[in-house]
C-alpha cells in the first residue's frame, strides 16, 4: 500500500515492520506523509502505544473473537490493536468513532472481507467495557490497569488468574514478555511491586531536557520556553527541565541555541557520578549521541580533553553535531576500533555506558520489551564484559571508572561489576546504585530506571 495521510493507516503500517523496529518504520512513514502536527502526534501515539501494549491488546482480541484461535491477516490484527488501544487508553476518542474508523480502514486497506469481523468484535467490546475507574486497581481477571491509578472493568474475565499464574497475569495485564514478567516477580518479591514497575514502564515518558551549564541556568530556559508558548517546570534534580507536553524538540529556540540537551535524569546522574574536573583527560566509550559526553564537558568547564568513541561514522557525527550546537570544543571523536592506540592506563576518568537490554527505559522504547529473552541477554552480557574490561584497562592509577546501563537486570549490572573486580584485581568499588523507574504521577520527579557503579583504579 502506498503511503497514506491517514494517521491510523500510518500506525497500522508501522506496526507491520518485519524487523520489529516500529519506531524507525514510523519515522520513515511520517517523513513521506504530509500530516499536520496533531495528526503526526496521533499516528505516533497509536503506533507506539499499540506496540507497547501488544500483549494486553492480543489478550482482549482472543477473549472477544467469536471463533477462538482464528488466525487473521497481520494487517487486520494490527487494525484491531490500534482500534482497541484507542478504546482502552485514549479517552478523547468515542467508542463508536473508533469502531467506525476501523471498519472503514479495513475496507480502505483491501481487507473488506474482514470488516464484519472487525465491526462485530469492536462493537461487542464497546458494549461490555465500563468507564475508567480511578484508584489503585485490584489484581483481577476482569479488571485491566490502564494507568498507574486507573483501571477498566470488562464484562468477561480475559486475563489469567493472578493467584494461580501471577507471571502470566503480569505479562497480559501490563504487556510484558513472559521471560521478563517472571524475572520481575522474582526480583521484586511480590506481584504488587512488580506491577508498580510494570505500570511505570507503560507510562508516556515526559520530555526531560538537561540545561547546558556552560550557557545558562534552568530558570532562563524556563523563561525561553514560556516565550515560545511551551509550558515546562523544573526537575527536582536541579539540572533539568520537564516539558508539560510533547513537542518536536528541534524546533525549540532553547535547543537550537544549545541551551539544552534531551536527557533523562537517571542518565544525567550516571554521568555526574564520574565527577570529571577541568583539565582532565577523559574517555567516553559508546558515546553516541553525545548526551553524556556533553555533560562531562560542561562539568569540566570546557577545559581538558574528552575522547568519545563509537562504532560508526554516523554515530560519531551525532556527537560532533551536539558538541557544535552546545559550544563544546574539547571533545575529539574517534571510531571504537582505535581504542588500542590510545594508550593503556592514560585517562583520568573513563565512562562506560554500555549497550543493554533497556529494561529500565521501556516507557521510552516501545519495542525493547519484545526483544528481551535469555539468549539476547547472554549475548549482551558478553559484550558488556568486554567493554567493562576495556574501560578498566584505560584508567590510570587513582583514576575513576563509571560503568552504567539503563537495565534493571543483575546480570548486566552488579554481576558485571563483580566479575570485573575479580578479573582486574586492581579495582575498588566506591559506590553502586540501582535506580527504579518512578514519577508517573509527578513529571518533576520522573526518572527512568538504570544502574551505575563507581570504581577506582589502584
Amino acid at each position: 500500500m502506498e503511503t497514506s495521510n491517514n494517521p491510523r493507516d500510518i500506525a497500522v503500517m508501522a506496526l507491520a515492520d518485519r524487523l520489529g523496529n516500529v519506531s524507525a518504520h514510523l519515522d520513515r512513514l511520517l517523513v513521506e506523509a504530509n500530516l499536520p502536527p496533531a495528526d503526526r502526534g496521533l499516528a505516533r501515539e497509536l503506533a507506539l502505544g499499540a506496540c507497547r501494549r501488544r500483549e494486553t491488546l492480543d489478550a482482549v482480541i482472543r477473549a472477544y473473537l467469536a471463533q477462538p484461535g482464528r488466525k487473521m491477516p497481520v494487517p487486520v490484527m494490527n487494525m484491531l490493536r490500534v482500534a482497541i488501544y484507542q478504546m482502552l487508553f485514549l479517552q478523547r476518542v468515542p467508542h463508536f468513532a473508533a469502531v467506525n474508523e476501523a471498519v472503514e480502514q479495513a475496507k480502505r486497506m483491501n481487507h473488506a472481507r474482514q470488516s464484519g469481523l472487525v465491526n462485530g468484535l469492536l462493537r461487542t467490546l464497546a458494549r461490555e467495557l465500563a468507564e475508567p475507574a480511578e484508584g489503585e486497581p485490584p489484581a483481577a481477571r476482569d479488571i485491566l490497569p490502564v494507568g498507574c491509578g486507573s483501571s477498566r472493568k470488562f464484562a468477561r474475565a480475559f486475563l489469567s488468574d493472578p493467584k494461580e499464574n501471577p507471571a502470566e497475569y503480569l505479562a497480559q495485564a501490563f504487556s510484558l514478555p513472559m521471560a521478563l514478567a517472571g524475572r520481575w516477580l522474582e526480583k521484586f518479591k511480590s506481584l504488587p511491586e512488580a506491577a508498580r514497575i510494570a505500570c511505570q514502564a507503560n507510562t508516556r515518558a515526559p520530555l526531560v531536557m538537561r540545561v547546558n551549564r556552560l550557557k545558562c541556568k534552568p530558570d532562563e530556559v524556563l523563561a525561553g520556553l514560556a516565550a515560545q508558548g511551551v509550558s515546562a517546570q523544573p526537575h527536582e534534580n536541579g539540572l533539568s527541565v520537564v516539558l508539560d507536553e510533547h513537542v518536536n524538540v528541534t524546533t525549540l529556540d532553547v535547543f537550537q541555541r544549545g541551551l539544552v540537551q534531551p536527557q533523562d535524569p537517571s542518565a544525567t546522574a550516571a554521568a555526574v557520578a564520574l565527577n570529571p574536573r577541568p583539565g582532565m583527560n577523559v574517555l567516553d566509550l559508546c558515546a553516541s549521541p553525545g548526551a553524556k559526553t556533553t555533560l562531562l564537558a560542561e562539568m569540566m568547564e570546557n577545559r581538558g580533553r574528552i575522547t568519545a568513541l563509537d562504532v560508526s561514522p554516523e554515530k560519531l557525527a551525532k556527537i560532533d553535531d551536539n558538541c557544535r550546537r552546545m559550544g563544546i570544543t574539547i571533545v575529539k571523536t574517534s571510531l571504537a576500533e582505535t581504542l588500542g592506540g590510545l594508550g593503556a592506563k592514560s585517562f583520568d576518568a573513563v565512562l562506560a555506558d554500555v549497550p543493554c537490554s533497556n529494561t529500565g527505559v521501556l516507557a521510552r522504547r516501545a519495542e525493547a520489551r519484545w526483544r528481551f529473552d535469555e539468549q539476547a541477554l547472554a549475548t549482551l552480557v558478553r559484550d558488556q564484559q568486554l567493554l567493562a574490561a576495556a574501560a578498566a584497562g584505560m584508567a590510570r592509577s587513582g583514576g575513576r571508572i563509571v560503568y552504567s546501563t539503563c537495565s534493571l537486570e543483575p546480570e548486566e549490572n552488579e554481576q558485571i561489576v563483580q566479575w570485573l573486580i575479580k578479573r582486574a584485581g586492581n579495582l575498588k568499588l566506591v559506590e553502586q546504585k540501582l535506580t527504579l523507574p518512578a514519577g508517573a504521577d509527578n513529571p518533576s520527579k520522573w526518572r527512568d530506571g538504570g544502574y551505575y557503579a563507581i570504581l577506582e583504579a589502584r
